[in-house]
């Protein structure tokens, strides 16, 4: 099983649930596979300077094998350089384009 969760705003809740959302499949069905993909204000939740009680939770994750894909796009309408970014934060060109690749690559479309 893949699912692709996508945020794309600055919302604490939102993300809360994308991650929980995450954490719970993972626990459900051993051996998912699962790609966040953040676009729009949501990025500005993977820079360093995030909360620790979040960075923790993305650290954990990612151990986990959960990938995470920050928008190109987004970081530069928020002036945001790689280097202000948790290392395991994968920029990727377009979040749209990384949507539909990894739509096209089988991964199962989550809004929270």
């Amino acid at each position: 099983m893949k699912a692709l969760i996508h945020v794309d705003r600055e919302d604490q809740v939102a993300m809360s649930i994308a991650l929980s959302n995450a954490e719970n499949l993972l626990e459900a069905v051993p051996g998912a596979e699962v790609a966040v993909v953040a676009n729009g204000d949501a990025v500005l939740f993977f820079v360093k300077q995030a909360p620790a009680s979040l960075r923790d939770r993305l650290s954990a994750l990612a151990a986990r094998g959960v990938k995470f894909y920050v928008c190109s796009n987004s970081l530069r309408a928020h002036g945001i350089s790689r280097d202000e970014l948790l290392p395991l934060a994968e920029v990727v060109p377009a979040g749209i384009v990384k949507i539909l690749e990894l739509q096209e690559a089988g991964y199962r479309y989550v809004k929270p």
